[in-house]
């Protein structure tokens, strides 16, 4: 019975399969265990990662993801485009001044490195087992000045550095919450002087950005990559700022998951009994009613430092583990860190140990 139940089932897929058009691309799907961390452009530095020859770079990627490996990380967001640049051997956009001291404006990415970051930390990922998602800022330009999301032109370089990613061995494509924040100004395109943005509702802030995200996650569908986005744990702000998160959980179409930032404890505020962590973590997750996958985003760069609103992080050295543990029992998918640095600074050495027991 058991090999007639298989065959029948294994003929059902083949028949659906043969029907589809040609060049219909088998999706990816998100994790439902997910144990990421992030890897900013504020992390090569501190391992290794810049300036430095190919044998090095990539010997320092093993030794990252060893260290990362005892925590059982499976996928590493690792920050590609963060000042419309690239850490890839791109013709279009420049290399990354965080990875490489020769990076200049107007040279491109392929003319500067002298060997594939990318690529390398692909290859030295796989050894680990560990999936690589390309975490991009999709509009930031430098500290103070953003493309402008609702210009055509934008929408286009954006999706020109997801198409130049999609031809590496990549899992998924990564923003992080950088949409209408701009204090400084956007720019019509990247070539452009300032234009501001103060007219502009946050409802049309949302129906510009909602967009291109729409755009986006049929491009990833065609690519065969997972899609998510990283918006910071405060609804309010979200909206108001163009990260139609409301949108994001209850529709379909958008994303594949998200990423609330949620950076604190539950023992915030100035008596320290402000369940926040809970809070943001309940209030997201009601929010959820499509098949989007919820990864809770926990701050590993607080732990062990004492902060005037949030003293607990420094009254407890279990956060972390208390936090997985809360976002699981709230039938989250998963968690991811910030930031891959944090591994390793001697203030989260009590909480990466009870970490390292939990995982």
């Amino acid at each position: 019975m058991k090999r007639v139940a298989y065959g029948l089932i294994l003929a059902i897929f083949l028949a659906v399969f043969l029907m589809m058009p040609a060049g219909t691309a088998m999706a990816a799907s998100p994790s439902d265990d997910m144990r990421g961390i992030w890897l900013s452009f504020g992390d090569y530095s501190t391992l290794g990662m810049k300036d430095v020859d190919e044998t090095t770079y990539m010997e320092n990627v093993a030794s990252f993801l060893d260290t990362a490996s005892k925590y059982n990380i499976n996928t590493v967001f690792l920050h590609v485009r963060a000042f419309d640049d690239a850490i890839w051997m791109s013709d279009t956009f420049p290399a990354s001044s965080y990875m490489s001291s020769k990076a200049a404006r107007n040279v491109s990415a392929a003319d500067t490195y002298s060997y594939d970051p990318l690529a390398d930390f692909i290859e030295v990922a796989k050894d680990y087992d560990v999936e690589v998602h390309a975490w991009m800022n999709p509009y930031r330009i430098n500290s103070s000045m953003f493309l402008d999301p609702g210009k055509s032109a934008n929408m286009t370089r954006v999706k020109t550095a997801i198409k130049e990613l999609s031809a590496y061995d990549i899992d998924g494509i990564h923003f992080d919450d950088y949409f209408y924040h701009s204090q400084g100004g956007y720019v019509k395109n990247y070539k452009s002087q300032k234009v501001y943005a103060r007219d502009i509702t946050p409802e049309q802030k949302r129906k510009k950005v909602n967009k291109l995200i729409k755009s986006v996650y049929r491009l990833c569908q065609k690519k065969d990559l997972v899609f998510g986005i990283s918006p910071q744990a405060n609804y309010a702000n979200d909206m108001n700022s163009g990260a139609d998160v409301q949108t994001w959980l209850t529709q379909e179409g958008y994303v594949d998951y998200l990423v609330p930032q949620i950076y604190w404890t539950d023992q915030y505020g100035a008596e320290g009994t402000t369940t926040m962590y809970s809070d943001r973590l309940n209030e997201f997750g009601g929010l959820r009613t499509n098949s989007a996958r919820l990864y809770a985003g926990l701050a590993l760069y607080r732990c062990g430092y004492d902060f005037t609103y949030d003293h607990g992080w420094v009254r407890s050295n279990k956060n972390m583990v208390t936090q997985i543990k809360k976002a699981k029992e709230a039938g989250w998918d998963g968690f991811v860190l910030f930031s891959a640095s944090y591994l390793y600074n001697k203030e989260s050495a009590k909480e990466r140990k009870n970490l390292r027991k939990a995982l």
